[in-house]
């Protein structure tokens, strides 16, 4: 913020000009100041926007844009026309520059920095510090946060037909998802939080995001999808992107298995301490009460569709995938006979490509007739329930514009491929015995070290050593003589003994015979 007297020529010597640029955070407490004193009613010219862009300013709806059809977008006032207002006793003038548009390579589109003046009709300089800290403190108490959301990137609208699945699955989504968005007022007038949570769980490639994609473009929905995956990512973090979410859009977490699992990793139990055994990083640190607290908690958000996509249900903790958190779960299943046909026919369609077999004149029933039966010659070659729908799809595009070519090789490729992923599970299954012999033997090295530090082996002094010699005991490294006997520190007697072989054993005393012994 830049502060400097005088302004125009008719108030120079009485009048303080402050000056804040886009990007500062005292940008944002003064636009957030501006539009809590509704200056915008007597401007002329208006920025609209899309609301989650603009929360980040902290500007709320305008009386514009409360109707149903325009609830997404917000009127942001240029200030182009310098405004006059009253605070406190002074009178405000507000007005806006935006500097000469340039073009930034690696958001790849053109930016401008936008100044906002405030003039202040004094020559005291702290009513402009007050009008700040004013400004400052009002932003805060409104719990905004300096959170917002960045366009990554816009997909073409995909549709339905686009998505194999079984019979009615879609269908079934589609339908439960319209009569959620169509009955806001009847979740009001029954007292139910007006939120729903989906989970699409199954095989990678199954169609769970494509599924996710198509629904948002038949139904005209934005998707706002974080990982959990980034360190960047905590609880208020979480909570504060969720905020900043309109009603009538879609929060996307993917592969939410990875970062709330029931169960530990086997590999390497990385949540056990900050750093994880190898030093490596958490898994997440959002927490599994901060993720339940904002699906139907005091942070949740209504209005808006959570859906969550995993490969491994049965690793969920119940309390995320209970009722009311997660209203309806859909199953993915690999490919079956019916979605292969499908996905052959969506593939090579009459208007595009034309069988080798055709004839010249063949009209588009016989060409069509002639797609669909070798459709079905291809779900001959694939075996059911074995292959993803991303796998096929995979296959097909090797054989573009030539149906007959992917029938003869599908066989083919479909045995190459399977026995790829046997030969690449047996590595995986021999990779994770591997890496639990490693862990076993460090269980075993850990212990008999423990052991030998409960006999005083690694803490031996010279005169110790002296003392046992004295007796005529010959000690090894690693080896207890026989005739020694160290008590456990247990509670039951007991001794340990180190046998020929190396391998420790604990031996009960109170069965012993020998009454000195026991």
């Amino acid at each position: 913020m830049n502060v400097w007297r005088g302004s125009h020529a008719t108030s120079t010597e009485y009048s303080l000009t402050a000056e804040f640029t886009e990007g500062d955070p005292a940008y944002d407490w003064v636009l957030a100041f501006l539009s809590k004193q509704q200056v915008w009613r007597r401007s002329w010219n208006f920025k609209i926007s899309a609301k989650t862009l603009q929360r980040k300013n902290g500007v709320e709806s305008t009386e514009i844009s409360k109707g149903h059809n325009s609830e997404n977008a917000e009127y942001v006032p240029t200030y182009q026309r310098p405004q006059l207002f009253r605070w406190k006793g002074y009178w405000v003038e507000v007005s806006k520059s935006i500097s000469i548009p340039s073009y930034d390579y690696q958001a790849e589109r053109t930016v401008s920095t936008s100044t906002i003046y405030l003039t202040v009709y004094t020559r005291d300089v702290s009513a402009i510090s007050a009008l700040v800290e004013h400004a400052r403190a009002e932003y805060m108490e409104r719990s905004y946060v300096p959170f917002y959301w960045n366009e990554c990137k816009r997909k073409p609208r995909r549709s339905l037909d686009s998505v194999i699945l079984e019979a009615g699955v879609l269908e079934s989504l589609v339908s439960d998802v319209q009569e959620f968005l169509d009955m806001e007022d009847w979740y009001q007038t029954a007292g139910i939080p007006y939120r729903r949570g989906y989970l699409l769980y199954g095989p990678p490639g199954a169609g769970k995001t494509s599924t996710i994609y198509a629904l948002a473009g038949e139904l005209g929905l934005e998707i706002y999808s974080l990982s959990l995956a980034s360190s960047t990512i905590d609880d208020s973090i979480l909570a504060a992107a969720l905020a900043c979410i309109p009603k009538r859009s879609i929060f996307l977490l993917e592969d939410i298995d990875c970062a709330f699992s029931r169960t530990e990793d086997l590999n390497n139990n990385i949540n056990s301490n900050p750093y994880g055994i190898y030093g490596a990083p958490p898994k997440c640190n959002v927490t599994l009460s901060g993720l339940l607290n904002i699906l139907d908690g005091v942070a949740s958000q209504e209005g808006v569709l959570f859906f969550a996509t995993t490969n491994h249900i049965e690793d969920l903790d119940n309390a995320l995938i209970r009722p009311g958190r997660i209203d309806k779960k859909i199953q993915y299943y690999h490919a079956a006979r019916p979605q292969a046909t499908a996905l052959f026919k969506r593939f090579f369609p009459t208007s595009h490509c034309a069988p080798e077999s055709a004839k010249e004149g063949l009209s588009d029933e016989e060409k069509t007739s002639l797609i669909s039966s070798l459709a079905e010659d291809f779900a001959d070659q694939i075996p059911e329930i074995t292959f993803t729908t991303a796998e096929l799809q995979g296959f097909l595009l090797t054989c573009k514009f030539k149906p007959e070519k992917a029938v003869r090789e599908a066989k083919e490729w479909a045995e190459n491929t399977l026995r790829e992923k046997q030969e690449l599970e047996a590595k995986k299954k021999a990779k994770q015995e591997k890496a639990q012999e490693r862990r076993d033997k460090e269980e075993v090295e850990k212990l008999q070290s423990t052991l030998k530090k409960m006999n005083g082996i690694s803490s031996k002094t010279p005169q110790d050593e002296d003392t046992k010699t004295n007796k005529g005991d010959v000690i090894k490294a690693g080896h207890i003589p026989e005739s020694s006997n160290v008590q456990s520190r247990s509670s039951s007697p007991s001794s340990i003994q180190e046998s020929d072989n190396d391998s420790w054993t604990i031996t009960d005393s109170s069965t012993d015979q020998d009454p000195e012994r026991r």
